[in-house]
């Protein structure tokens, strides 16, 4: 499968991963633009490759949420790679969905499932905290069972902002403080805070469904800054998206031989 790079299509960061010799070698990140072609893209991701010393790769995997970018970047893969580039969809790839329509399942949020269930071998709780935050439940057999999309950080700052004539659009955080003094503090623990008990509830409601406290994985843009608050322990993985890639790689090339 080596070389391998994964690419994650958001809706604000195009994560990319490249994998080498049994781990991921190099990370990068790209701002999420529609009005980019296929030709700028192709040259990002030549001159990133080129700075490790490849022309090209093997296989280029792709999970997407921006409809606009999936054939620009499967163009791209088709340059890039020497296999056909594949696009990560619900379902399959040794995981059931349950999610109906399964197809209507963000690339994203299916992955994520995916590694996380391959990594613990069991139920699991994934939290994706980012632009959105989702929070998702795998049973034991492997099947995704549903979940909860929420706003995150920066919707919830935005929305104070933009629907009321005085409150300041403040760049969200987890303040230590329980209370604000000011009105600039009085948003970032009502945005902080709220955040952290919104996520904390969907986590306990989860695993009424599933029946049991099962382990919780966390990943994202804010998955750094959630962990420490969270009153329940809970497994970081910056990478699991890229990994859900990986993942789903090795499941089709076990299955086509």
């Amino acid at each position: 499968m080596d070389p391998l790079l994964a690419i994650d299509i958001g809706n604000t960061h195009i994560k990319l991963g490249l994998w080498i010799d049994g781990r991921w070698r190099e990370e990068w990140r790209l701002s999420t633009d529609v009005r980019r072609t296929a030709d700028e893209y192709r040259i990002s991701l030549h001159s990133l490759l080129q700075q490790v010393g490849l022309r090209g790769v093997r296989r280029c995997a792709i999970a997407s949420v921006v409809p606009l970018l999936t054939p620009i970047f499967m163009r791209v893969g088709e340059v890039l790679s020497e296999l056909p580039p594949v696009e990560i969809q619900p379902p399959g790839y040794g995981m059931t969905v349950d999610y109906q329509p399964p197809d209507s399942l963000g690339a994203d949020r299916f992955v994520n499932a995916l590694a996380a269930w391959r990594k613990l071998g069991a139920a699991v709780v994934v939290v994706d905290v980012g632009t959105t935050a989702t929070v998702d439940a795998v049973s034991w057999e492997g099947h995704f069972l549903g979940g909860a999309i929420a706003p995150g950080p920066h919707f919830l700052a935005q929305a104070l902002a933009q629907g009321t004539a005085k409150l300041p659009l403040v760049a969200p955080t987890i303040p230590d403080l329980a209370i604000g003094q000011t009105t600039n503090q009085a948003v970032l623990v009502g945005v902080g805070h709220g955040f952290v008990g919104m996520v904390s509830e969907l986590v306990t409601r989860t695993w009424k469904v599933l029946g049991e406290r099962a382990p919780v994985v966390v990943t994202g843009g804010w998955s750094q800054r959630l962990l420490p608050w969270l009153r329940f322990p809970a497994q970081l993985e910056p990478q699991l998206t890229l990994d859900g890639l990986r993942y789903a790689v090795e499941w089709l090339e076990a299955a086509h031989g």
